[in-house]
């Protein structure tokens, strides 16, 4: 006696087939069509904030019950008399049961998640538990369960996570957003989710992550959402997980500081290795817990004698204080960003070819606010929506959001490229709370230039500056206004400081 028909075996391989998708791709849609058919509630084609969350959307919710559904009538039919399952159909029952045990404690998972960030204590594993062994063995079954539950629960609270993050951080309905949340996804779990289950799990912290991409357009957000997905172990004796996963994010602004402070700040020091050192003083990579991520912003601003030290963390794992001769071992993963082109760096010699190649393991580029809007009104009042509501508060910011947008339309016009980003749309936003209006610095950086032109007391100097600013508010990096202009990076970022 066969465990279903063929035409529910089609049904339920693709419902098992859920349990390895990356829910932000268009492969999602496919499969919820294949399994609800006609009865499939319509909703956007790109899964986002705005067309209903992971617990409200419909489709969720019916594939949910339709899983529930199958895991218990699946468990019926395996306990008939004289019943019999090959490999094939014991495998895809897995896949409907653990599918079930993830809807089932999506809820409690993610309301403590979000309630409770700081907890490591998940109780409700014990009646996870208890269902996963419940579900997983039936009498006279022949192979063994696929899975096991400890590690399930955990892999369950990371995709929790993860979906959270990306999710709520990343913000747009269209293509283009929705292929940002699909590649952050894969910088997590990779594309081959039943591989990550199986091996990559633990695995995962040794791969560094390069984010790419403009300023303004959210690279750090990017990277907030995969440090704080990653996998942290869970112990089901105590029914507590490593870490609380709010420490796994370790942010490190690299352009802001000196070469000793930045060495300071990612390796530590002991007391007396430099000037000032008036103590002991525990580094990034040492204060990094095995689940947590060290952020290196703006890595392309790095002197090439730290860019030594952090190739060799990157090849060995290693690394001593400033001021001692201790071998460190760094235990987390490493994730950086730049607005520069660092292949072209590479070949100017102001970056070393071997970190590069070292970062680039796994690349996420970010999306520029002129795709993410595509001139699409609805987009826009997006995210003028969640800016505003910052500012006034939600019931004011639903009145303030439309009448922000028509100003906009009306006089920046639906092909402004925002050369700022998502920070100059913000401005934009403040200052039509504040003044009613907004004038963008590009504009404002044109009138002084003009301006200037007609004067004479001004030197070489100040008139290069006044160009160079206005340069970058319409390049955005000072990369590109070097290119431009063809002058020396270096140049351009000392009359721009």
């Amino acid at each position: 006696m066969a465990m279903f028909t063929a035409q529910e075996g089609a049904r339920l391989e693709a419902l098992g087939r859920l349990n390895f998708i990356n829910p932000f791709a268009p492969e999602r849609i496919k499969l919820e069509e294949t399994i609800l058919g006609s009865s499939r509630p319509a909703s956007d084609d790109v899964w986002n904030m705005h067309s209903g969350s992971n617990g409200t959307r419909a489709a969720v919710r019916a594939i949910g019950e339709l899983a529930t559904h199958w895991a218990k009538e699946l468990r019926k039919r395996t306990g008939r008399t004289g019943f019999s399952a090959t490999p094939a159909e014991d495998k895809l029952y897995d896949a409907v049961v653990i599918y079930h045990l993830f809807e089932k404690y999506r809820q409690p998972m993610t309301e403590r998640m979000v309630q409770f960030p700081d907890e490591t204590e998940y109780p409700v594993y014990r009646d996870f538990a208890r269902d996963f062994l419940e579900l997983a063995a039936y009498p006279g079954r022949k192979t063994s369960f696929r899975y096991e539950p400890e590690r399930s629960f955990a892999i369950f609270f990371q995709i929790h996570r993860a979906f959270h993050h990306i999710f709520s951080f990343i913000v747009g309905g269209t293509l283009a957003a929705g292929g940002l949340r699909a590649a952050i996804w894969q910088s997590i779990f990779s594309h081959d989710i039943d591989r990550y289950f199986r091996v990559l799990y633990d695995k995962m912290n040794g791969i560094t992550t390069l984010i790419t991409g403009e300023s303004g357009t959210g690279k750090e957000l990017v990277a907030r959402a995969i440090a704080l997905s990653q996998y942290i172990p869970f112990d089901a004796k105590t029914c507590r997980f490593a870490y609380p996963y709010t420490a796994c994010f370790l942010p490190v602004q690299l352009s802001a500081m000196p070469q000793t402070m930045i060495e300071s700040e990612l390796f530590g020091h002991r007391k007396g290795a430099f000037t000032g050192a008036t103590g002991d003083r525990i580094g990034y990579f040492e204060g990094c817990v095995e689940s947590g991520s060290v952020f290196l912003d703006e890595i392309g601003e790095i002197p090439p004698e730290t860019q030594v030290k952090l190739l060799r963390v990157l090849q060995s794992r290693k690394f001593q204080r400033l001021g001692d001769n201790r071998l460190l071992e760094f235990r987390g993963k490493i994730i950086a960003a730049t607005n520069r082109d660092l292949g072209e760096a590479c070949r100017t010699k102001t970056f070393r070819n071997d970190l590069y190649y070292r970062l680039c393991a796994d690349t996420v580029s970010t999306v520029p606010l002129r795709e993410l809007v595509s001139g699409d009104d609805r987009e826009l009042e997006h995210f003028v929506a969640i800016l505003s509501e910052r500012i006034l508060g939600h019931q004011e910011a639903a009145r303030f959001t439309p009448e922000a947008v028509r100003w906009i339309r009306r006089h920046l016009g639906a092909s402004y490229p925002w050369p700022g980003n998502v920070r100059e749309l913000e401005q934009c936003v403040r200052n039509l709370v504040i003044r009613g209006e907004y004038t963008p610095a590009a504009t404002q950086e044109t009138g002084k230039l003009e301006t200037a032109l007609d004067r004479t007391d001004l030197t070489w100097e100040e008139l290069l500056r006044l160009y160079l600013r206005r340069g970058y508010n319409r390049l955005g990096s000072c990369q590109a206004v070097a290119e431009f202009a063809g002058l020396d990076r270096r140049t351009v970022k000392k009359y721009l400081s």
